[in-house]
């Protein structure tokens, strides 16, 4: 996890962007990164954690055991995120391939700190409990960008 992270930021080229003058923004200045040439700018990356629920006896997420655990495990862990810095929660849910996922959005800055301890204590806890989950499959993680446009 911190080897993907360091990838994606030293794969990044760093450039500061500041409110443009004249502009009633307050002038701040906050780190901001592209991917080579491709025309892709980003302020902020999110930790993706994600499974796959099973359905309930309907066959689907109404009455999924798994994704009401699912649910209650973010929101033992939900106060927590909320004090990283600057941290943005987001939850997705798909009632047809069953995906459960949870993405931390920070800014670079923020991000790159946690990221160097391994996104330590939080990852690792929730990641453990979210595995125990009876039903609960294909546990994985991820670094991506994620901006709103």
């Amino acid at each position: 996890m911190k080897i993907q992270a360091a990838v994606l930021l030293s794969t990044l080229s760093i450039t500061t962007a500041f409110a443009p003058i004249g502009s009633s923004v307050p002038s701040t200045t906050q780190l901001r990164a592209e991917i080579g040439e491709t025309g892709i700018a980003f302020e902020n990356v999110a930790r993706e954690w994600r499974c796959k629920y099973s359905p309930g006896p309907s066959g689907g997420p109404g009455d999924s055991d798994s994704l009401k655990e699912c649910q209650s495990l973010l929101a033992e862990y939900l106060p927590k995120l909320k004090e990283l810095p600057g941290a943005k929660v987001t939850r997705q849910v798909c009632g047809g391939c069953l995906d459960f996922k949870v993405s931390i959005v920070q800014p670079l800055e923020e991000h790159g700190a946690w990221a160097e301890v391994n996104y330590e204590p939080l990852e690792s806890e929730f990641i453990e409990k979210l595995k125990a989950i009876e039903g609960v499959s294909q546990v994985e993680t991820q670094e991506i960008t994620f901006e709103a446009l």
